[in-house]
Order: structure tokens, then C-alpha cells, then sequence
């Protein structure tokens, strides 16, 4: 197999691009190769790689192969693949070029989604949910913000982080973020955001306790292409690699680590002879502000528990500088599902050469910056996957991978919920607004035969965390009420018609 490095690379600017989808994905093709003449002569490719997640359910639209092949005016010929992995579509798009291109194929990448346009807004968060098992979605974990808020408070539960403290480092993740983003041509979100705008429910509103609006990334449109080649370059895309776990959020052991990321992250980091402190630079999935600081964990930048320090701080756990999410992320560029994973590619080819706004944003120099890595994945940890690039003229060679380095999954000791409670228990639960405006009281059960459900509560004061619960009629429907919820509403009533003592002379 041949080594694979990366010619032109592109972007279109994210946000409300109406264009058709088959356009914007060739247009950004077309900027790729235009990009690629300073790296080859051959820009014909030998096949298309296309990566969108639903452009039926978003754009009412299927046939990209042909769409963007007249479009581009390839050869009838020239074999067109289309992938879908959810939310990782990107990242899997080029995990795929990457050994078609290995075989000597000239590969031109392309990646991009269309979400706004034909469906109404408050329809896109259900299409968008389908990355949720059916059952599970039936059951009331309805949409992706509930289940990053469920493992936001495992998070918090797990190392002892106070509901204030996180909301203080989600702010600080805002402000950076928007800072970042500010510099980037293709982000849609620039506009910095003050404590006292972060602070206001009516700008920021709650959209899956304990996540604002703030913390959660937009649904927009945009799409980019990478040209992938065996002839050599300035970047090498040295590895790229996946893992999955099971779709089943309840049937998970943990959502604060997730085992696909640690497994894709260890292949990746063997392929490519690395450690992981080795990284310069990389760019995490950050579609809600808990998902970085879990990633960092599970790739061994940063300890259990101090992910949240990792991303902020940029220093990872041997007290290295490596630079996190510099493009703004998805939280600024936002997030069209099938684009991000291939978009996170391109910024670090971006900032490995020096582009635009990454000229003079390094400390030491972009010249200096030698290993980048992008982490994207499809639903909560459905499917992972890992990729590193790498300066062909590096400025420092490989330390040697050590094994004790590499990715580890978590600790059984660091499992808070590894002990079967006597009743059914109430172990992580959030609130939300369902597309049809509705308020959905959803919790993580813990069952006494030591397995995990999904549950709903009919009123919200009956979600609180560590409480056990009673379901109501299980066999209709996932619906449960608080133990001793119901009869301390009885005693409050009954209070109403006591007499009142007589007080004593």
C-alpha cells in the first residue's frame, strides 16, 4: 500500500447557503483541484468519494453521484461512491479516500450536508435524531441535546463538578470558541458572546438542561473536498481510523467515555507511530461543549476528569502545548452533518500550511506545528473515528510510541453507577422541548436487576437524580413517578383542611 497525502483543500462558507446540494458539493470540488495546482499536474481524479448524511431527509434530494459528476464535467466513467455514517459522514468520506488512494488512485474527497432550506426549523432536530436507536427515541430520548445533556451531569456526578463551575466553563468555552471563529472566513458564528448575553434565558435559552442554546452547535449548510494523492506533498495524511459501540444509549456502561473513540484512537496512533502528547494540534467534535473534554480524555491528552482543562488551557497531561479546536470549531462554524469530520481535516491542513488566519496565530509559528489529529463522531459515540496528519519536512522526528501512552478505556472504579441499587433509581435526567413544543422529562434508569432504561416523567419534580422511582402501567408505555412523590403531594393537600392547633394561654 502506497503512502497518502493531501493536495488542494476546500471550503465553502457555512451558514445559509440555499444553493442546491449537488452544486455546493461540486463547488467546493472545484476549489480543491483549483487549489491542488500548487501541489500536482494531474487533476483529473480517478474517482469521487461523496460524503452527506441525508440529503433526501434535509434537501429532498438523492443521486449526488450524478448531480456533482455532470456538474464537475468528470469522465462517465469515473467511479462515484456515496457514504453515509451519520454525523461522522465527513471523517468516514475520508476514511474511505484514504485507501482508495492507498492503492494509487487519484481521489478527489467531498463532504457536505444541506439542512436548512426545505424542512422548517423546528423539523430539523427530529430528522437529525435518527442517529438515536428507534426504541430509544420512542421511549423519549427524542433528540441528540438530551443525551449530551444526560452525560453532561454523569460528568459532572463522576468529578464533582458543580453545576456552577460548569456553566463558568461553558461560558469560557464560548468565548473561546467565538474568538476563534471570529478569524474564520467559513464560520457562520463570529459575533463574541458577553457573560451577561450567556447569563440571559432570552437570548440563551435552555434547550437540554443542563445545555443552553450556547452550548449546543448550529444546524446549517456547507460542505468542503480534499484531494487525496500517492505523489507526495507537504502534508501526509498519515492515518485514519474507526470503531463503534452499540447505538443504545441505555445499553451503554458509560457515556463519559466513549470505548469507540479510545479503540479508533489507538489504532490511529499505532499506524502512525505517535504518542499522544506528540500532537500539535487538533480538532475535536465539539457539537455540545461536554463532547471535547470526553474525547481528550479517551485520547490520552488530558486525565480523567480534567478534559474540560485540556481543551481550555491547551496543555495536555505532560504538560505539553497543543493547540484545541483553533478554527472556532463547530460551535463557530456549525455543524451541517455530513461536512464537519471533513471540514476538521481541512483546518489542520489550513493551519499545518499556514492559510489565512493560522498564519500568525501560533506561538511558536505554524512552521513549527508538525502533527495535527481531528476527532468526529456519528450520534453520542455510535461511531468514531480518529484521523492524523503530518508535516512531510517536520521539524522534530517521532519520540518512539510507547504503549503505556496510548489510549486506555476508563477505569471500572470511575463508574458511578457499578452498583445495583435495591429499587429503580433515578441516575442522570434532563428536560427538553420536543419539535412539537411539548416539555419531555427524560431520565436514565437504573433497574434493581442491574441494568439501565429510558424513562419519562409526567411531571418534571419527579426527576431528581438518586431518587427511586415507581413505573406506571410499564406495559403501556416507559412512563414512571418518584417514589414518595405522590404521597408527600397528598400530605401538602390534606394540610389545607386540618384545623389549627390552639395555641395555649
Amino acid at each position: 500500500m502506497l503512502e497518502v497525502y493531501v493536495a488542494g483543500v476546500s471550503l465553502t462558507r457555512f451558514g445559509k447557503d440555499f444553493r442546491p446540494i449537488g452544486m455546493i458539493l461540486a463547488d467546493a470540488c472545484q476549489m480543491a483541484l483549483q487549489n491542488s495546482r500548487a501541489y500536482t499536474l494531474d487533476l483529473v481524479p480517478d474517482c469521487l468519494v461523496i460524503g452527506s448524511m441525508d440529503p433526501i431527509g434535509f434537501a429532498r434530494q438523492t443521486g449526488l453521484d450524478s448531480l456533482v459528476g455532470i456538474e464537475m464535467k468528470l469522465a462517465r466513467d469515473t467511479e462515484i461512491y456515496h457514504v453515509e455514517m451519520g454525523s461522522a459522514t465527513g471523517a468516514a468520506a475520508v476514511e474511505l479516500g484514504k485507501r482508495l488512494a492507498s492503492s494509487g488512485l487519484k481521489v478527489l474527497v467531498c463532504f457536505g450536508e444541506k439542512m436548512k432550506g426545505k424542512l422548517k426549523n423546528e423539523e430539523i432536530p427530529s430528522q437529525i435524531s435518527t442517529v438515536i436507536a428507534e426504541e430509544e427515541r420512542e421511549r423519549g430520548l427524542g433528540e441528540m441535546p438530551a443525551v449530551a445533556a444526560l452525560a453532561s451531569y454523569e460528568y459532572m456526578d463522576a468529578f464533582k463538578v458543580s453545576e456552577k463551575e460548569f456553566r463558568n466553563i461553558c461560558y469560557e468555552m464560548s468565548v473561546r470558541s467565538l474568538g476563534f471563529g471570529s478569524f474564520n472566513a467559513y464560520a457562520y458564528f463570529k459575533k463574541p458572546v458577553t457573560r451577561k448575553e450567556y447569563d440571559d434565558p432570552k437570548i440563551n435559552r435552555v434547550i437540554a438542561r443542563p445545555l443552553t442554546k450556547f452550548d449546543c452547535s448550529g444546524s446549517y449548510n456547507g460542505a468542503g473536498a480534499a484531494y487525496l494523492v500517492s505523489t507526495p506533498t507537504d502534508v501526509k495524511l498519515t492515518s485514519v481510523k474507526s470503531a463503534f459501540d452499540n447505538i443504545k444509549i441505555a445499553e451503554r456502561k458509560t457515556l463519559i467515555s466513549l470505548e469507540a473513540t479510545v479503540l479508533a484512537g489507538s489504532k490511529c496512533f499505532k499506524e502512525a507511530e505517535l504518542n499522544p502528547h506528540e500532537i500539535d494540534i487538533c480538532e475535536l467534535h465539539d457539537a455540545f461543549k461536554s463532547v471535547p473534554w470526553i474525547a481528550a480524555e479517551d485520547l490520552a491528552f488530558a486525565e480523567r476528569g480534567q478534559g474540560h482543562r485540556c481543551v481550555l488551557d491547551e496543555v495536555n497531561n505532560k504538560g505539553r502545548k497543543v493547540y484545541v479546536n483553533r478554527s472556532g470549531g463547530f460551535l463557530a462554524r456549525t455543524h451541517p452533518l455530513g461536512a464537519s469530520g471533513g471540514a476538521q481535516l481541512v483546518e489542520l491542513v489550513w493551519q499545518l500550511r499556514g492559510h489565512d488566519q493560522y498564519k500568525d496565530m501560533f506561538e511558536d509559528g505554524y512552521k513549527n506545528l508538525n502533527y495535527g489529529l481531528w476527532f468526529n463522531m456519528s450520534g453520542f459515540g455510535n461511531t468514531c473515528i480518529v484521523g492524523i496528519v503530518e508535516r512531510t519536512d517536520p521539524t522534530r522526528a517521532r519520540e518512539g510510541l510507547k504503549d503505556e501512552n496510548l489510549p486506555q478505556s476508563i477505569p471500572d472504579e470511575l463508574f458511578i453507577y457499578k452498583k445495583t441499587p435495591r429499587k429503580d433509581k433515578i441516575i442522570a435526567a434532563t428536560q427538553y422541548r420536543s419539535s412539537e413544543e411539548e416539555q419531555v422529562n427524560v431520565a436514565i434508569i437504573q433497574t434493581k436487576d442491574g441494568d439501565f432504561r429510558i424513562g419519562l416523567a409526567r411531571d418534571p419534580q419527579g426527576l431528581k437524580r438518586g431518587k427511586y422511582i415507581k413505573w406506571i402501567k410499564p406495559e403501556e408505555g416507559p412512563y414512571f413517578i418518584r417514589e414518595g412523590y405522590i404521597k408527600g403531594k397528598l400530605s401538602d393537600l390534606l394540610k389545607l383542611f386540618r384545623k389549627p392547633k390552639k395555641e395555649k394561654e
